[in-house]
């Protein structure tokens, strides 16, 4: 699976496909550059998972138990709009315009690869979420280094 991070505003060309930044594509495996999955995102963005990253995710899903409510509310949330894309000869797709419309994205977005994952964003609503003064950057970093976000590892018997 990927292991890359990294940024990139994009544009949308009139026909409304998107062509996948190359400093993206060369932060993927061989492997899973050509073959996409996108869904909508937990939050304000869609997600694009390369192939093995949406694996780990339906493994994950199909981990759960379907007859509780909440579990199939999750996965049929999640899974509505969910479609396959493959990039064209020129590394292009085509986001669902239902997604495109859900999330406001039209002309201009943002792209944040994440270990295979990669949120794309309205522009616009990107930036004014996460758009951030250098002292306000330096003091949420200080929070981040006191420890108050860290996955807690279990030891034998499930205390950390």
């Amino acid at each position: 699976m990927a292991t890359g991070y990294g940024y990139w505003e994009v544009s949308i060309e009139k026909s409304g496909r998107l062509k996948l930044p190359a400093a993206l594509l060369q932060k993927l495996p061989e492997e899973e550059r050509k073959i996409f999955y996108v869904t909508h995102g937990f939050g304000e963005y869609i997600m694009l998972w390369s192939e093995k990253a949406y694996s780990k995710q339906m493994e994950y899903m199909n981990s759960l138990d379907r007859n509780l409510k909440r579990v199939k509310l999750y996965r049929n949330a999640f899974l509505r709009n969910t479609a396959q894309l493959e990039c064209d000869s020129q590394n292009r797709i085509v986001i669902p315009r239902p997604l495109m419309e859900m999330y406001a994205i039209d002309k201009e977005l943002v792209m944040l690869l994440d270990n295979g994952q990669i949120e794309m964003w309205n522009s616009k609503n990107y930036h004014e979420k996460f758009d951030m003064s250098p002292a306000d950057l330096e003091d949420l970093n200080e929070e981040m280094h006191l420890g108050h976000y860290l996955k807690e590892k279990e030891d034998g018997n499930g205390i950390s």
